[in-house]
Formats: C-alpha cells, structure tokens, sequence
C-alpha cells in the first residue's frame, strides 16, 4: 500500500525532528503499544517492544547529535564546506540503516499479520530513501542547506500542516484508509505531493520545492502507483 510508503517519509522525517513527550503522552503510547499487541495475540511482548522503541532512539543518538550538527553547519556555511559535513555523516548511513533493522524487527510480533508481510517492503524503502539523501556523499543535503531550506519549511509550516489536513479528509479512522483503493490511495499521495510543492515554490530559492518534489517521485517510483 501507498501508506507505507508515505510512512517512511514520516519516520525520516521524525527522526530529524525534535521533540518532547509529556509523561501523560509517553503512558498513552504505552497503554496504545500493549493494545495493539493484545489485539495481535502477542500482549505478552509489550515489554520488549517498548525497549526495542527505546533502543531505536539510543542508537540513532549514538550516530547523530542534533546539536553538534547544527553547530557544524553554522560553521560551515560561510567557508562553503557543507558537503564535508554530510559526507562524514553519510558515511554513517550503513550504521543507520542497521539501526533501523533492528527496529522494525523488534516491532514486529505486535504487528498486524498483513503488516509482518509488508517488514522487508519497509526496510528495502527507509534504505532507498536513506542513499536518496546521501546521493554523492550528501551534495543533494549540503545544496538544501545552502539554499536556505529548512528556512523556507519553517515559514510554510502552516500551509504544508494544511496540506496533511486535506489528504486526511473523508479519512477518520484506519478502516477507512484501508478501505481506499489503489487509485484512490495514489491520488491522496499525488495530491499531498502537489500541495507541498506548491507550498515550497513560493519561497525565494527554486531548490527547496525542486529537492522535495524528487524526494516525492523517489518514494513514488518505489511503490504501486509507479505504474
């Protein structure tokens, strides 16, 4: 399904993010992880499951410091060496990729069993997406930053939370998104591809709405709706 490929731009997506949880958000998603795992016969591997999750952050902790990156950026700018940063952190991508294994290994006892079919699709596309980004060492990363790309997402972050809203509508529940066919799920990615690009495009530089639109038709070209 299409979902999962709009899945894995979400999970690259959120591990660059920063972000806290409140106690009373942590002990939902537990409660939320044990359900889910009952519903699927394995209520008994909460518990690792959870400490898989955790690992999972540990060990992209050990591979990147959002704060030392950032620091290194800044100081890369001016003397144009941004593509040494990204190479030194591409060449973590193997351990990253690894990372990531383990996780969606880890998970899976809790998983729907159409879901435990679809674990390899997962892997093979967060590893697609993965040299997407470090494509020549990083160049295609090093050109977003100098091109003032995260900039231009932070200024249009209400129109692109906007554009999610309207891919999610007539969708309130997860049988209603599983009830989609092919060509309606294809259409609900071609639409929320559309509506971010054109979110981008009115942003000073060209290169932020032209790098996410081949983000976008990466993802497409390696799911069903290639065709």
């Amino acid at each position: 399904m299409i979902w999962k490929a709009i899945l894995v731009a979400v999970l690259a997506v959120g591990v660059l993010a920063e972000y806290e949880l409140t106690d009373a958000q942590r002990q939902q998603m537990r409660e939320l992880l044990r359900q889910t795992c009952k519903k699927n016969g394995n209520e008994d591997k909460a518990d690792a499951v959870e400490a898989t999750v955790k690992n999972f952050a540990e060990c992209v902790k050990t591979l990147f410091n959002p704060d030392t990156i950032k620091q290194e950026i800044e100081a890369a700018k001016p003397n144009g060496e941004l593509d040494e940063v990204f190479k030194k952190y591409c060449a973590k991508s193997p351990q990253l990729k690894t990372c990531i294994h383990t996780l969606t290994t880890g998970v899976t006892p809790c998983l729907d069993a159409k879901v435990r079919d679809h674990i390899a699709y997962v892997d093979n596309s967060t590893d697609s997406l993965i040299d997407f980004l470090c494509y020549r060492d990083g160049d295609r990363i090093a050109m977003f930053i100098a091109e003032h790309g995260p900039e231009c997402m932070q200024t249009k972050t209400s129109d692109i939370r906007e554009c999610a809203n309207k891919m999610r509508e007539g969708i309130s529940s997860l049988d209603d998104a599983k009830s989609l066919t092919l060509e309606q799920q294809c259409g609900k990615f071609d639409e929320l591809a559309s509506c971010v690009v054109k979110a981008l495009e009115g942003c000073e530089s060209d290169t932020p709405s032209n790098m996410v639109q081949s983000l976008f038709n990466y993802i497409k070209k390696g799911s069903p709706c290639k065709k």
